[in-house]
């Protein structure tokens, strides 16, 4: 048996991911190995993929940070779980995109009875992005304006998904030709390319935003910092504003800085937000949330958006469609 896998041997764009085949080996002690059935594509993937990420992975790699199958072998020692048994894997951003992973058995994640493998995959990274954020980070309360930038993505329509579930007021950039299928989550939708969100949340919320949650980095997050309200706070997680400027040597300045400073320039708190450093800080706040999520999937209170499902060997498609911005949610591989 083989093991199929993506493979980045150098940094470049979409053309440098390979399809490899390797070996499968046994799992070791304390190990499970997953045969997975979709792993989840983030733009960070890209980001990687371009060597543009602070602390890229050396290469050659396999990307991704997220992937759902069934256990199909265990190690010695491995009690909790069972060959046939559905579960999830995070991993930190590389590693994901293969026909079988491997994990410790106690960072698999058991998956719930009735939920859909795609849409289990949007939990693990996107989901509990956004809901850490808003509830672990900003702590937003119930009537809380928010503002979304990127609302499309991956985690923008994850947070918009939560937002509506925690009855906030939502405000959410996105180019005008996917605000249709942004409806159903009763946000105000702001084109960026035709509108500034600054004037219209001057004129439509001139008391400000209660906290604003920003992907893009550079001009954005000076142009975001201004529409705070005075108790507001911002989240900063990602800097995909990288991708114009070439280079991840801006990126990591600004990123340290106001990691560092902790507040914007008027004095509202600041933090900026990863999924991996918090996982590590806290491991019980992620299986906590992961286990919240999954039992909102189950229970129908939140609906993922799944914009494609592609198979594996696809993985360069899937990364030319983030890189043109035709992705309203989530791009799944599947194995």
């Amino acid at each position: 048996m083989k093991n199929t896998k993506v493979v980045v041997n150098r940094y470049g764009g979409p053309e440098v991911l390979e399809i490899v085949n390797e070996p499968l080996r046994i799992p070791t002690r304390n190990e499970v190995r997953i045969k997975v059935s979709c792993s989840g594509v983030a733009l960070a993937d890209m980001m990687r993929r371009e060597g543009l990420y602070p602390n890229s992975p050396e290469v050659p790699f396999t990307p991704g940070y997220e992937a759902v199958g069934v256990i199909d072998a265990l190690g010695e020692d491995v009690t909790q779980f069972e060959i046939g048994q559905k579960a999830a894997v995070f991993f930190d951003g590389v590693g994901a995109y293969a026909s079988y992973v491997y994990c410790k058995a106690e960072e698999a994640i058991p998956i719930p009875p009735g939920i859909e493998d795609a849409e289990a995959v949007t939990i693990i990274l996107n989901y509990v992005t956004a809901y850490q954020m808003l509830h672990r980070i900003a702590k937003v309360q119930e009537g809380d304006r928010i503002l979304i930038h990127g609302a499309s993505g991956g985690v923008g329509t994850a947070l918009m998904d939560l937002g509506r579930l925690a009855k906030l007021k939502m405000y959410g950039t996105a180019s005008a030709s996917k605000h249709m299928p942004l409806e159903r989550f009763r946000a105000r939708l702001i084109d960026y390319r035709k509108d500034d969100f600054v004037e219209v949340i001057r004129q439509e919320a001139p008391e400000g935003i209660d906290a604003v949650f920003d992907p893009i980095g550079g001009e954005n997050w000076r142009r975001s910092f201004t529409t705070l309200g005075e108790h507001g706070r911002f989240v900063g997680y990602g800097y995909t504003s990288v991708f114009q400027q070439g280079s991840g040597e801006i990126w990591a300045s600004e990123w340290s800085n106001l990691a560092e400073q902790q507040v914007t320039p008027a004095g509202n708190p600041a933090c900026l937000y990863s999924i991996t450093n918090l996982r590590h800080q806290h491991p019980d706040w992620f299986m906590e949330d992961v286990s919240e999520l999954m039992n909102l999937l189950a229970a129908g209170e939140i609906a993922p958006m799944i914009y494609d499902r592609l198979p594996l060997s696809e993985a360069a498609k899937a990364h030319q469609l983030l890189a043109e911005s035709a992705v309203i949610g989530k791009v799944v591989l599947i194995s």
